[in-house]
């Protein structure tokens, strides 16, 4: 009986209340409704790639026209025209709003309208379009003097270009890397200018009107008091294509070298390329005369540059094979021949090696060695001494107290020519970064992995000393599907900040930003490269995966500003 009343209540009371009409709910502040427009192609070989999608932000709710501004070569280092005719355009929108009709697959050419509904009902005619555009850049990007072996140092605030010499120059003619499709005036690759007197140089953009004056001057700029500049950092390049932009097939070992003006990059096998090492645009093949680094389906060789812009190649050799090295002075030359040596490091050997010094002077040269089977836990690589050019006996070394690999997997690098010096470990399993004395072959300081890299392959590693400090940089490419893509560089400094992990250590200086992907193809070789320019105003640091087809490039200085 007492429930039934209770449910009769209740009913009574919901009755009562549905009598009323339910209050309009409107926000009490409402926006624009409509953020951005974006476009990106509907089809052909870029309509997924990341660097393909043109937004164009709305700043008002009054603005009627939109218009998304496209390249007009894309991508801009090609004479590719763009086609805009069929874009697949998206938009970002406030909560509760929408468009009628919807987007989709417009021909930008044409104007299209559509009407925004916000949140509050309010409605709002506007119209998207295109317009494609010719670049406005007009940078001088790099500047060198060939015949007279020297180097512009630039500074973009100024609109300045230092030529770094004391005596008379001759007049000579210069080589020159400016903005995708400008023009300079005069053209100093056709005149031999007079560099002993200041030259202005004038850069114009694509679009025939933005400019920018360069004043070449012989000068010697001040550098900062030690290391890189801070906020100096600058991105060359980047791609996720890098196999397809190049035309590269091989897909064993993917690493890399710096020869003068060109980065160089090898798949493992006899398939070795040249960009150019400030736009990534691809220059030509090394004609490899026949040379195939590769062991098998599986076992690819490596390539390293020296501090001289000397490169160093080798074969991947398993315990008891020949192994070959190789030296190459100049991207249009042939690689010789310059050591045979039987491995007799107990393992398979090859998939990095890294130089420190100058190869026809006094250098260090290691190489990674590893065993699957028994021992599978390993700690040794291999050591060759170059004095006065001259080639010593490969030597097993063993490290003391590290952590230890299972696989090829292992990068090993001197700071300096000095055995007794410092040098760098990253393994496979470890995933950390390992500073390592010499004098004993022991570990002596540790960063460790950061909190998402449990499943990643820190691997590769590469240092010097830029400005008088020295650096040290890691990668991790992706290894596993959603393990870590990331490079990282550190000031090695202080020995006693060389703590923590990757992502709250005092050293750290950079980081790019982490990708975890999936869906990988290719390979889980990577490589990590830190290089300086000849006249040490430059440091770069480039880093390649390739099971993603990633790589990228950055720039950092020291001049003094």
């Amino acid at each position: 009986m007492k429930n039934t009343i209770k449910i009769f209540a209740a009913a009574l009371l919901l009755s009562v209340a549905g009598c009323h009409d339910p209050e309009e709910l409107i926000p009490s502040t409402v926006g624009v409704g409509l953020n951005s427009v974006t476009a990106q192609f509907a089809s052909g070989p870029y309509k997924d790639n990341a660097q393909a999608r043109f937004t164009t932000q709305v700043t008002s709710e009054d603005q009627e026209r939109i218009v998304i501004d496209i390249p007009f070569f894309f991508p801009e280092n090609t004479t590719d025209r763009t086609d805009i005719t069929a874009m697949r355009v998206s938009a970002s929108l406030d909560d509760n709003c929408f468009i009628t009709p919807k987007l989709g697959t417009l021909d930008l050419t044409q104007e299209h309208w559509f009407t925004l509904t916000r949140a509050d009902g309010s409605k709002k005619r506007f119209c998207i379009t295109g317009n494609i555009k010719k670049s406005d850049k007009c940078l001088l990007e790099a500047f060198s003097i060939p015949d007279l072996g020297l180097s512009g140092v630039i500074d973009q605030d100024k609109s300045e270009v230092s030529i770094i010499a004391l005596g008379e120059l001759a007049p000579a003619k210069a080589t020159y890397q400016l903005s995708y499709h400008a023009t300079i005036s005069p053209d100093p690759a056709v005149e031999a200018l007079d560099w002993n007197r200041d030259v202005k140089l004038t850069v114009t953009a694509f679009d025939g009107v933005t400019k920018k004056t360069y004043t070449v001057k012989k000068n010697v700029p001040s550098k900062t008091k030690s290391g890189i500049r801070d906020g100096s950092q600058k991105n060359l390049f980047v791609s996720e294509t890098f196999k397809q932009d190049w035309g590269m097939s091989g897909t064993l070992n993917y690493t890399m070298g710096v020869m003068g003006d060109y980065l160089v990059v090898c798949s493992g096998e006899s398939e070795t390329i040249y960009v150019n090492k400030l736009t990534g645009v691809k220059a030509g093949n090394v004609n490899m005369g026949g040379i195939d680094l590769k062991n098998g389906t599986n076992g690819g060789g490596a390539i390293a540059s020296d501090d001289a812009g000397h490169l160093v190649l080798c074969t991947n050799a398993t315990a008891g094979m020949d192994m070959r090295f190789y030296t190459l002075d100049d991207v249009r030359n042939t690689p010789e021949l310059k050591l045979t040596w039987k491995n007799t490091s107990g393992g398979r050997m090859g998939q990095h090696i890294s130089v420190r010094g100058d190869i026809t002077r006094d250098a260090l040269i290691t190489v990674n060695c590893w065993a699957w089977a028994s021992p599978a836990n390993w700690s040794s690589f291999v050591r060759i001494r170059v004095e006065n050019g001259v080639w010593g006996e490969p030597e097993k070394v063993t490290i003391a107290g590290c952590g230890m690999w299972n696989g090829g997997n292992v990068d090993v690098e001197y700071l300096t020519t000095d055995i007794a010096g410092a040098y760098f470990k990253a393994s496979y399993s470890t995933n950390g970064l390992e500073w390592i004395d010499g004098a004993t072959n022991t570990r002596v300081a540790f960063i460790d992995k950061g909190a998402n890299d449990s499943n990643s392959n820190f691997s590769n590693v590469s240092c010097l000393y830029f400005n008088g400090k020295p650096y040290v940089a890691v990668y991790g490419g992706s290894h596993f599907n959603y393990s870590a893509t990331r490079a990282m560089m550190f000031d090695a400094s202080d020995r006693n900040s060389f703590t923590g992990t990757f992502d709250n250590s005092a050293a750290k200086y950079y980081g790019s930003t982490a990708k975890y992907l999936s869906g990988l193809t290719g390979t889980a070789s990577c490589d990590v490269l830190l290089c300086q320019s000849s006249d040490g105003y430059f440091l770069y640091l480039y880093w390649i995966g390739g099971n993603t087809g990633f790589i990228r490039a950055e720039q950092f200085d020291c001049i003094a500003q």
